[in-house]
């Protein structure tokens, strides 16, 4: 399953997909599927970054404009972080 997770990363940053900026009510961002951790940190007006239509997540912000200007990866580890969740870490080729 980890090559495939790798693989599948690999071809989401090549597919050079464009990453967008909204702003907009937390519970606007919600309502439409986005994620996010700590909810409760949020302010009412929250920053939310798409990526293709793969990720709609609240951000601080991203470093990428489009996912072409990451790089491949290379997956190096994974561990588990709660029941049935398991957390990878990536390092760049």
């Amino acid at each position: 399953e980890v090559s495939q997770v790798e693989a599948q990363i690999n071809a989401w940053i090549e597919a050079d997909l464009p990453v967008t900026k909204q702003i907009k009510s937390k519970q606007a961002a919600l309502d439409e599927g986005a994620i996010a951790f700590f909810i409760e940190k949020y302010p009412d007006e929250v920053t939310v970054y798409t990526v293709g239509n793969i990720s709609k997540e609240f951000c601080g912000g991203p470093h990428v404009n489009r996912t072409g200007e990451i790089g491949q990866i290379t997956l190096f580890k994974e561990q588990s972080c709660g029941a049935g969740i398991r957390r990878v870490y990536a390092k760049f080729k």
